[in-house]
């Protein structure tokens, strides 16, 4: 009697790609989290901050809430995200009140990205 070598070297070997395989598909499928970043941090009152998102719906309708620093917000600013799912907005602080606010956009399925601040400094003579 001859023993042999099992066959199931090959086929345990199958039974492990097909989970990472699957893992691997599900990670690439799943869409990136909205995430926005400005320009500055500290900006001179009459100044401009740039803010860019990406992560959003492609083509899709996205909300931008802009709050003050004494806590109440601004009405939200529709924008449309782009092809990628990116946009780009200029937020110019002439008007705005001196101090720290805040801002983040959500989008059309109701998915927020993080919450970015700046602080609006008394401009210098």
């Amino acid at each position: 009697m001859t023993l042999t070598k099992p066959q199931f070297r090959y086929h345990f070997i199958d039974v492990i790609q097909i989970p990472v395989l699957s893992l691997c598909l599900l990670l690439s499928c799943t869409p990136a989290s909205p995430k926005i970043t400005l320009s500055r941090e500290k900006v001179p009152d009459r100044g401009v901050v740039e803010m860019e998102g990406t992560g959003f719906s492609p083509k899709s309708s996205v909300m931008s809430h802009l709050k003050r620093p004494d806590g109440t917000e601004f009405p939200p600013l529709r924008f449309i995200a782009d092809d990628k799912g990116e946009l780009a907005h200029k937020i110019n602080t002439m008007e705005l009140q001196l101090g720290t606010h805040e801002v983040w956009v959500v989008d059309r399925n109701g998915v927020s990205s993080n919450v970015e601040r700046f602080e609006v400094l008394p401009e210098q003579k």
